[in-house]
């Protein structure tokens, strides 16, 4: 069981798929923030994101939320909700939704029943 200097117990860990979206809002792009992004080669690839769920889920989370950016856009993200939704947990996802009917069948297959669609009430422009 994963506990704080507190005493609070933490079940829930949040994993960044990438830091892209396909929005350039305001909120998380600003004008004056450059357009780049990290390499591919300083994410960690799928193996390493199940292999470090797994040693939380043994420590005690019970639910993990995949974001972002916008977590839909990562080009393995469908293996990665695959190999995840078989870990005890409650999988859940923040997405702008953008994306969303590409995956729902992805979605009902895993049973991924948790969507956040994040609503951003500032001027976005497709990228």
């Amino acid at each position: 069981m994963l506990v704080d200097s507190f005493n609070r117990k933490h079940d829930y860990l949040r994993i960044s798929l990438t830091d892209k979206c396909n929005l350039r809002c305001l909120y998380c792009m600003p004008i004056d923030l450059p357009e780049s992004f990290l390499a591919t080669r300083s994410m960690m690839n799928v193996d390493e994101i199940i292999a470090i769920a797994k040693v939380f889920v043994d420590l005690g989370v019970t639910k993990i939320r995949l974001t972002g950016g916008e977590p839909l856009v990562r080009k393995e993200v469908r293996e990665i909700i695959s190999r995840l939704s078989k870990l005890p947990i409650q999988l859940a996802l923040t997405t702008n939704a953008v994306l969303v009917d590409e995956f729902v069948d992805l979605f009902v297959e895993t049973g991924l029943r948790s969507v956040n669609v994040s609503l951003r009430l500032f001027r976005c422009r497709y990228v």
